[in-house]
C-alpha cells in the first residue's frame, strides 16, 4: 500500500466515524423539522443579502468585522492521521509513514484554504454591497486570515496538548499576543491599501508555519505529539456532537471532590408546601442547576435562536425561526426532564402520576416564558423601535 492510498483510507475512516456519530444525534425527525428548514432558510437569507443587506450590518463597522475574524483564527491543528497501532508497523516503514504524514499536513493546509474560500463566499455580499470593497481586497483579506491561521496551527502543534486549566491559559498568552500584533499590523496594511505590505505579511505567515511544521513534516520522531493532536481533535469533535444529544449516555467527567455542593449545600427545601408536584420540581431544580451542562444547553438554544432572529431581515422568517426554536426548546426540556426524572431508578415508577405530569408541564411553561419574551422582543419590539427610530 502506498502512502497516498493509506492517507485516503485514513481520511475515509475519519469521515465514516464522524458520520456514525452524527447519525446518533440527528435522526429523521431532527433532519425533517430542523436541519432541512434551516438549510433552506439559510440559502434564502443569503440570496436576499445580495439584493438587500441585512439591517443589523449598519451597526457593524469594518474594524469590528476584522476583530470578529480574529476569533475565528483559533481551534485548529495540522492533522497527520496517525493511529496508536502505527508505532508497531509504520515506524519500521519510515518512508510510508512520512509520506502519509506529509499528505495529511498538505490536506490540512488545503482544507483551511477551502474554509477561507467558503467564508469569503459567505460574506461577499456584505463585503461588496455594504462596505463597497472589491473582490481583490476580499482575496487579500482571506489570504491574511488563512496564512495567520496556518501559523497559529503550526504553533499549537509545538505545544503540549495535554495541559489544562491555568497552565494552558498562561502558555497561550504569548501566542494570543503575538497573533493579535500580526493581525493589527495586517489591518493597518489593509487599510492603507498597500498591496505589497499585505502580500509580504501573507508570505511571512506562510513561511513561519512551514518552518514550524518542518520537523513534523520530515520526521517520525514526533509520533507521540502527532498522535496526541489527532486524538484530541477526534475527542473534541465527539464531545461536541454528543453534547447536542441528551439521549446519549455520557461518561461522567472527573470532578474534584467536595464536602458539599455549591448550591443547596444543606439540601434545604425549596418549597414549603410538600406535594408530589413540588417534590418532582425540587429534584429537577437541584439537579439541573448544579450541573452547568444543562444550564449551558438552555442558553445555547436561547442564544442561537436570538442570533438567528436578529440576523434574518424578513419578519416572516423571524417568526418561522422563533417557532422552530420553540419547538426544539420543548423537545430539549422534555429530554432533560426524562433524563433526570423519568428514567431515574427512584422516580421512573411515578411517571404516570398526576404530580409528575404537572411538574413537567410547569417546568416547560416556566422555561418557555423567557424564550417567548425574547422572541417577541426581537420580532416585534425591535421592528417597532426601528420604524420609530431609524438610527436604532
Amino acid at each position: 500500500m502506498s502512502s497516498i492510498r493509506l492517507l485516503f483510507h485514513r481520511i475515509e475512516e475519519n469521515w465514516n466515524y464522524k458520520y456514525k456519530i452524527i447519525k446518533t444525534v440527528i435522526d429523521w425527525t431532527v433532519l425533517v423539522y430542523l436541519v432541512i428548514p434551516a438549510a433552506i432558510i439559510t440559502i434564502m437569507v443569503y440570496k436576499s443579502w445580495w439584493t438587500d443587506p441585512p439591517a443589523w450590518i449598519e451597526s457593524v463597522p469594518f474594524p469590528l468585522l476584522f476583530a470578529v475574524f480574529f476569533f475565528l483564527l483559533w481551534g485548529g491543528y495540522f492533522k497527520t492521521y496517525v493511529r496508536e497501532a502505527d508505532i508497531i508497523f509504520l515506524r519500521k516503514n519510515e518512508k510510508l509513514m512520512i509520506g502519509m504524514k506529509q499528505g495529511g499536513i498538505i490536506v490540512s493546509y488545503l482544507s483551511e484554504a477551502l474554509s477561507a474560500v467558503l467564508l469569503g463566499l459567505f460574506i461577499s455580499p456584505i463585503w461588496m454591497n455594504h462596505y463597497g470593497l472589491n473582490f481583490k481586497q476580499l482575496m487579500l483579506f482571506f489570504g491574511i486570515w488563512v496564512s495567520l491561521r496556518w501559523g497559529i496551527m503550526a504553533v499549537n502543534g509545538q505545544l503540549n496538548v495535554h495541559l489544562r486549566g491555568w497552565r494552558s491559559l498562561v502558555r497561550s498568552i504569548p501566542v494570543v499576543v503575538g497573533a493579535a500584533a500580526i493581525w493589527w499590523i495586517s489591518y493597518e496594511a489593509f487599510q492603507s491599501g498597500s498591496l505589497l505590505s499585505v502580500f509580504l505579511i501573507v508570505v511571512f505567515n506562510g513561511i513561519v508555519s512551514m518552518l514550524l511544521m518542518k520537523k513534523r513534516f520530515t520526521s517520525i520522531h514526533t509520533f507521540e505529539q502527532d498522535l496526541s493532536i489527532d486524538e484530541k481533535d477526534k475527542n473534541k469533535y465527539t464531545e461536541m456532537i454528543f453534547g447536542l444529544s441528551m439521549d446519549i449516555e455520557k461518561l461522567p467527567k472527573p470532578r474534584p471532590l467536595r464536602k458539599s455542593p455549591r448550591l443547596y449545600s444543606k439540601s434545604n427545601r425549596i418549597f414549603k408546601k410538600r406535594t408530589q408536584r413540588n417534590g418532582f420540581l425540587e429534584i429537577f431544580i437541584k439537579v439541573a442547576t448544579r450541573d452547568t451542562v444543562y444550564i449551558r444547553g438552555y442558553l445555547q438554544v436561547f442564544g442561537v435562536t436570538a442570533a438567528a432572529i436578529v440576523f434574518v431581515p424578513p419578519t416572516w422568517l423571524k417568526i418561522t425561526i422563533a417557532a422552530t426554536g420553540f419547538f426544539f426548546l420543548n423537545i430539549w426540556i422534555g429530554s432533560v426532564w426524562h433524563k433526570l426524572i423519568g428514567s431515574h431508578p427512584f422516580t421512573k415508577k411515578y411517571t404516570g402520576e398526576e404530580g409528575y405530569v404537572k411538574g413537567k408541564n410547569l417546568v416547560t411553561t416556566v422555561l418557555s416564558i423567557p424564550f417567548l419574551i425574547m422572541c417577541a422582543f426581537n420580532v416585534w419590539i425591535l421592528h417597532m423601535f426601528r420604524s420609530l427610530f431609524p438610527f436604532f
